[in-house]
């Protein structure tokens, strides 16, 4: 993972927060008590996004992520839960395509403010894949990952907008490591 990389992910969350819409909060608090949420905090989103891989050999590669994700919380509102299953396809050394599947579960830590949730997190899962496909990253390992983020409610309190930057570090002895941003949408139930 390069400096470039982390500073362009740590610069895009800056500026999705600033510019987030002024009107969730006005929307939050029309028909509700200010800073109170009776509705479950429980939320299930997709997002996709872009994301470098960097085996330690080979240039870095880019790569397509998506992920579903559920997260719920554990302590008052601001420790929470998620699990999630997230995917990369990347091209191999011979131009072919090559899939991942990585289940991954975080705990975070988050700042209720208002409409805004901005968050950090950690965790780890298991990468799903084949070996020795000639990509940047191979299947059958283990992965620690590290989130910042923020959810922030759009229309009233049920749909959410999401946006993460996530790095990983995969296997224990290895030098893969991946920094993606993502963004999208949920339904809070």
């Amino acid at each position: 993972m390069t400096t470039r990389t982390l500073l362009l992910t740590t610069a895009a969350l800056v500026s999705a927060s600033a510019i987030a819409p002024r009107t969730a909060d006005a929307q939050w608090h029309r028909g509700r008590q200010y800073y109170q949420s009776p509705a479950s905090e429980q939320t299930i989103s997709y997002m996709v996004g872009y994301a470098v891989l960097d085996d330690g050999i080979s240039p870095d590669s880019l790569a397509r992520p998506w992920a579903v994700r559920l997260n719920a919380p554990i302590v008052s509102r601001f420790i929470t839960g998620e699990i999630g299953l997230s995917g990369l396809s990347t091209k191999t050394d011979l131009g072919d395509r090559e899939r991942f599947l990585i289940p991954e579960a975080q705990l975070q830590l988050q700042l209720p403010l208002g409409p805004f949730r901005p968050y950090v997190g950690l965790g780890g899962g298991y990468v799903l894949g084949r070996q020795h496909t000639g990509a940047a990253l191979e299947g059958n390992m283990s992965v620690i990952s590290s989130a910042l983020g923020l959810r922030t409610f759009l229309a009233g309190d049920r749909l959410t907008l999401n946006v993460e930057g996530r790095a990983r570090q995969y296997g224990r002895d290895e030098s893969w490591t991946s920094a993606e941003f993502t963004a999208g949408v949920g339904v809070r139930f």
